[in-house]
This record gives C-alpha cells, sequence and structure tokens, in this order.
C-alpha cells in the first residue's frame, strides 16, 4: 500500500489539533454560560487557563524529545487514551457550584478538571509534531517552523468557523459529540505521523546553544503579545463597547499574527511592521483614554485599537520568529513562548484587577511593546513620546479621576462613579453603559430615571401591579444598578420596600448603591438582597413567589444569553405567580432581542407586548427605552394595553427558540437587518 505523503499528512495532522484546540475554547464558554454568566474577566480567565494548559502541552513536548519518535509515540498515545476518558467534552458533572464572591479561582478549577485532559493532549500537537518532522527525509526537515504558521491557520480557522458556522447550525450535544469524534480521528492521524517519522532521539543538525538572555527575551516578546491580547480585549469591551461577538476579534487577529510571522513572507511583513509600530502607537495608541464619546465615536477608537493590535503582535511575533533557534531547539523555543503568553495572561487576567481600578495595564502594555519593538534612539524617545501623547489625550484626567475614587473594579467589570454637574445629579457607568442616575436635588431625588422613569415599559408595568396589588405586592429585580427601581413611585415603598427582592451577581454593585445612591436606603431599607447569578437563585424561590419580576441584567450592550433562553423563561415562569408580569428590558445598540424574546414567549405560552419609550426632549435624565412585558395570563397584557395603547404586538419571532443546548447572536446583529 502506498504511504501517504509526508509533508500533507503533517500539515493535516497540526491543522486538525488546532483546529481542535480552539474549537474546544468558545464551544466550553457556551457550556459554562448557564452557571456563570459572561464579562470580559469570564474570557480573560479561561484565557489564562487556555495559556497555562498550552504552557503545560508545550513543557511535555520539550521533556519528551529524549525519547525515540516511537517511544514518543507510544506515550502520546497512551495519553489520548486516558484524556478519552473524559468524552463527550463538557463541565464535569460531580463539580461543585461556585461559591464566593470573585469566582476566579472556581473557574480555572472546572476548566481543568473538565477539559484539561484533552486540552493538554492536544496542545502538545503542534511542537510535537514538528520535531517529529525534523527527523524524517523531508527537504525541510531542518526548518520545520512553516507548520506553525499551519497551526495558527488552524486554530483561526475554528476561532472563526465557530460564531459563522458551529453555533448557527448545531446545538451544543451535536458539537460535544463531533469535537469528541475529531479527537479519536486526531489520535489515528498522530500515530500515522509518528510511524513516519525517524527514529534518532535528536535532529540531524544536532543540539543547539540556548543562552538565558535569548530565553528572557522570548519570553517578554510573547507576555507583552499575549498580554495585549487580553488588554485590548478588556479595554474594547469595557471601556469602549461591549458589542457581541467581540472578544473573539482580538484573538482572531493575535492567532493571524503568527500566521503572517512564521510565514514565507514573514520577515518582509515583519520589518514594515516594526518600521510602523512606533507611528502606530503615537496615532492609535495615544488616545487609548478617550472613551465614551458615543457609538460612533468608540466604533471608530476599536478599528483603531484592532489595528494596533495586529501591527504590535505581527512586529513581536515576528521578532521571534526571526530569532528562532535551528530545529533541535524548537520545542525548548516554544516552551519559553509559552512561559511569556502564560505570564501575559497571569498580569492581566489575575494581577491587573487586583493592583488596578480601571484597565491601566492597556496603556502600560503599549508601552512595553514600543520599549521592546524600538530599536536605537527610538528605543526610549518612542516610549517616551508615546507616554506624553497619552497623558496629553486624556490620561491625566483618567488618572485625577481614580485617585479620587471614581473607579472600582471586580471580576465582573469596572465602574465609574461619577458627579455631573450638567444634569445635577450622580451617576453609575459600567463600560459605555450609564446604569443609573440620581438627581442631586432633594426635591427630585427619589424620581427614577434613565431606562426606569415612570413613563417606560418597567415604570409602567410598576405602576400597574401596585395598583392592583398595593402593599401586598411583590417585586422582584434582576440586576440592581443604582438601585433606582426601589423608588419606581418616587416615593418610599409600601411596607418599607418589604416586599422588595433584588438579584445582583457582583458585591460591589450592592455596595455602591448603597453607599453612594440613596434609593436603597430612604426607599426599600428592608429589601432582600440576593447575591449570586440570578439564574441559579432564581431557581431556588419558591413557585409563586413574585407579582412582578424586572429582568435588567446587562452589562454594558452585552447581553447576558444563559438569562435569555427557554430554560431560564421556564424559571422565570415557576418564580411568579399565575398572573405575574415578566418585564424585560431590550435595550441594545448592537442587537434587535425582540424577535428573539418573541420566540420565547410563543414557545413558553406567554403573552407579550413591547414598550418603545422616548423621553421629552428637555428631560434630561431620562433615556430612550425598550422594555417588553410577558405574562402567562391574557388579561393582564390586555389591562396593560388598555392603559396605554402605545404597547405594541412583538414583530415576527426568530426561526429558532434559543435554548441553553442551542442559541446564536448572529442573526440578531442589528448590522443585518434592513
Amino acid at each position: 500500500m502506498t504511504a501517504l505523503p509526508l509533508r500533507p499528512l503533517y500539515v493535516a495532522t497540526i491543522l486538525a489539533g488546532s483546529f481542535l484546540l480552539f474549537l474546544v475554547q468558545p464551544m466550553f464558554g457556551r457550556i459554562v454560560l448557564p452557571v456563570l454568566g459572561g464579562s470580559p474577566s469570564v474570557w480573560n480567565v479561561a484565557m489564562l487557563f487556555y495559556q497555562a494548559a498550552l504552557l503545560l502541552g508545550y513543557l511535555y513536548a520539550n521533556q519528551l524529545q529524549r525519547l525515540a519518535v516511537r517511544r514518543q509515540m507510544q506515550v502520546h498515545l497512551a495519553l489520548f487514551g486516558l484524556a478519552a476518558l473524559t468524552l463527550p467534552i463538557g463541565m464535569a458533572g460531580w463539580y461543585p457550584p461556585a461559591a464566593g464572591h470573585d469566582p476566579t479561582l472556581w473557574l480555572l478549577g472546572l476548566l481543568a478538571v473538565s477539559i484539561g485532559p484533552v486540552f493538554f493532549v492536544v496542545s502538545a500537537q503542534a511542537p510535537l509534531m514538528q520535531a517529529w518532522f525534523a527527523r524524517t527525509g523531508d527537504a525541510d526537515a531542518a526548518n520545520p517552523y512553516f507548520l506553525y504558521a499551519a497551526s495558527n491557520l488552524g486554530s483561526f480557522g475554528a476561532l472563526i468557523a465557530y460564531p459563522l458556522l458551529v453555533e448557527p447550525l448545531a446545538g451544543l450535544w451535536p458539537q460535544r459529540l463531533a469535537w469528541s469524534a475529531g479527537f479519536v480521528a486526531l489520535a489515528g492521524l498522530v500515530a500515522l505521523c509518528g510511524l513516519r517519522a525517524g527514529s534518532s532521539v535528536q535532529p540531524s543538525s544536532g543540539p543547539v546553544t540556548i543562552t538565558a538572555r535569548q530565553r528572557l527575551r522570548w519570553v517578554a516578546l510573547a507576555a507583552v503579545a499575549s498580554g495585549l491580547l487580553l488588554s485590548t480585549t478588556t479595554h474594547l469591551t469595557t471601556d469602549l463597547m461591549a458589542m457581541p461577538l467581540l472578544w473573539v476579534v482580538p484573538l482572531a487577529l493575535y492567532l493571524l499574527s503568527f500566521v503572517i510571522a512564521f510565514s514565507d513572507a514573514g520577515p518582509a511583513f515583519t520589518r514594515r511592521a516594526v518600521a510602523a509600530a512606533p507611528y502606530a502607537l503615537l496615532l492609535l495608541g495615544a488616545p487609548v483614554f478617550l472613551s465614551g464619546q458615543g457609538p460612533g465615536y468608540g466604533m471608530a477608537l476599536a478599528v483603531a485599537g484592532l489595528v494596533l493590535l495586529l501591527v504590535l503582535t505581527v512586529a513581536l511575533h515576528g521578532t521571534l520568529a526571526q530569532e528562532r533557534p535551528a530545529a533541535a531547539g524548537l520545542t525548548s523555543f516554544y516552551l519559553w513562548m509559552s512561559v511569556g503568553g502564560a505570564l501575559g495572561g497571569l498580569f492581566c487576567a489575575l494581577a491587573a484587577p487586583l493592583l488596578f481600578s480601571w484597565p491601566w495595564e492597556h496603556p502600560l502594555l503599549l508601552l512595553m511593546a514600543a520599549a521592546l519593538i524600538s530599536r536605537g534612539w527610538r528605543a526610549l524617545a518612542v516610549p517616551a513620546l508615546l507616554a506624553g501623547a497619552m497623558l496629553l489625550a486624556g490620561g491625566a484626567t483618567q488618572l485625577r479621576k481614580g485617585l479620587a475614587g471614581a473607579y472600582q473594579r471586580s471580576f465582573f467589570g469596572v465602574y465609574a462613579v461619577e458627579d455631573y454637574a450638567r444634569l445635577d445629579a450622580r451617576g453609575l457607568k459600567h463600560g459605555t453603559t450609564l446604569h443609573g442616575l440620581q438627581s442631586r436635588d432633594p426635591a427630585r431625588a427619589l424620581q427614577p430615571t434613565t431606562y426606569h422613569v415612570a413613563g417606560s415599559g418597567v415604570g409602567q408595568a410598576l405602576a400597574a401591579v401596585t395598583a392592583q396589588k398595593g402593599a401586598a405586592a411583590r417585586i422582584g429585580v434582576v440586576g440592581l444598578g443604582t438601585g433606582t427601581l426601589a423608588c419606581h413611585a418616587g416615593q418610599p415603598a409600601p411596607a418599607g420596600g418589604a416586599n422588595y427582592r433584588f438579584f445582583e451577581i457582583d458585591p460591589l454593585v450592592v455596595a455602591i448603591a448603597r453607599q453612594r445612591f440613596t434609593y436603597l436606603s430612604r426607599c426599600t431599607p428592608d429589601a432582600a438582597m440576593v447575591v449570586g447569578d440570578a439564574r441559579l437563585t432564581l431557581a431556588q424561590q419558591q413557585p409563586g413567589s413574585f407579582d412582578l419580576l424586572a429582568i435588567d441584567a446587562f452589562s454594558s450592550d452585552a447581553i447576558p444569553l444563559h438569562m435569555m433562553t427557554r430554560e431560564a423563561f421556564a424559571i422565570y415562569g415557576r418564580a411568579l405567580a399565575a398572573d405575574g408580569l415578566l418585564v424585560i428590558h431590550v435595550t441594545n445598540r448592537f442587537l434587535d432581542l425582540k424577535p428573539v424574546v418573541a420566540g420565547l414567549a410563543a414557545a413558553g405560552g406567554w403573552q407579550a407586548v413591547h414598550l418603545e419609550y422616548r423621553p421629552a426632549a428637555d428631560d434630561r435624565l431620562a433615556n430612550r427605552s425598550d422594555w417588553i412585558a410577558l405574562s402567562r395570563d391574557p388579561a393582564r397584557i390586555a389591562a396593560l394595553r388598555s392603559a396605554n395603547p402605545a404597547w405594541a404586538a412583538l414583530p415576527p419571532a426568530s426561526r429558532t427558540v434559543w435554548s441553553d443546548d442551542f442559541a446564536s447572536v448572529l442573526p440578531t446583529l442589528r448590522w443585518r437587518r434592513t
């Protein structure tokens, strides 16, 4: 039988391994979403785990080089077999639920026990297959680094394929089965590669000498590039715009930079990137502190940030590619690169949230990139100019606000509490979204504002329920913000707010609402406060606990997808009384969620209407809002429409009903609609 062509076999094996490696990342994110929710920190902590697991995989591949290829193959296939015992991939059923205020360690543990074994085995593919290829008789055996470009191309393909093809076309269970089948097929490809490789312990070029200075430089270049990936993601999603799918874009560009740097044209692109980096840093990096200037301005800064990330990572990774050793040092080279990647992830995911109240890690990493890339006189001049330009472009203002205590940071994001003189009000912002305003005028201090004014959908729904139930009305609110809904009638609630229950995932928000605003203390001082993911805590409530349940749990414009599924709506229905009213806040710059809710309403037997509220031009404390009201009692919805004909029927439902197993935000993007 004719043997498989050597180079296509190795390229196919590396592509398949890298494709599986990066396909499992967004897939497992979807799997874990119902128990944790989503935030930039969730993504960053997950990326830290992936980088740490990659480091262990590279260390394993490096240590394995002491053995002959056939023995390496036997060991590696044995590990494939052990890891296969955890298939199909998914959350470990025995792992305890999240506890405590910061789920960082819990999430790292969940990732380790759930996908750690398979991720570790697959993460060793790229360096191991390249090392084996170096032992073959191929003409390029002495320079197998071109396979690293193939590896990152596979990773890039998986990252693009998941949101565009996999998630919209298949549920989680088929995805899990298909990935598991791919894992088994990969083991077969590995066996074929091992059989085709030579039998020597070291490549024919012999051992190479790698100095401590070289290792340190590799670590520094990789660490800054990895840190920039995560800091750019945090900066874009937290401080500029939280557009869905934006987390994936920086990682795709990061992987693309590897493809470019290790390709045949890599040296030419690297020279251009290194030459352009100082100018890109000054033009695109200096405005890093300018944010919150509106959606259009934020979009321009987001694009600039992504362009800057690509230029810098090509320059950093291209420099790494130029300094790579001979094939005998290949696995050591990748090992120290992965050490740098893990350190960059550790800095952004764990250290920065503890050290900084604002995402200062991003400008700091830009300065470090400027220092690493610049040569000669520019080694000091470019970072110095960049630091000065940053201060002039808003850094001094941000620093002053930070020193004044305007910013506070938790696992779930960065919050800013500021006084607005032109509005005579104090506000709470998370990212670019205002989460509440309170007037500093004593006569208006209890007046509901922003998305929760009396004329808004939630304001009218609350008025209808309290008018019918009076002091006995039982109100549940998911998403605390400043606590505005505690004063929906502009006065203390009946019975001191004893019938109010707020659900909030972030303890820091509870502290801010109680310490920096007075809605809670003056209107509902006795209201119950339930801290934790609302989907989990609502499931623990007694059936029929609420006459009205308001869902207002948005993190900037990013939706908590696990709160918008068939299973979540079943939890809401169980928590509501038979004639209870469910109101959902769907105001969003990037997503049209009304068809999604319409589909969920039809599937769950709900009657639903929506109200688009437009405040008067002179009402500076009110915001445009879009709320949907649902009830399983038709009379409840009819009463709303009778009181205000502006309540309108929902548009046609989306073709698919979101569930924990199947959901895709792609069809809801507003740019897809005419």
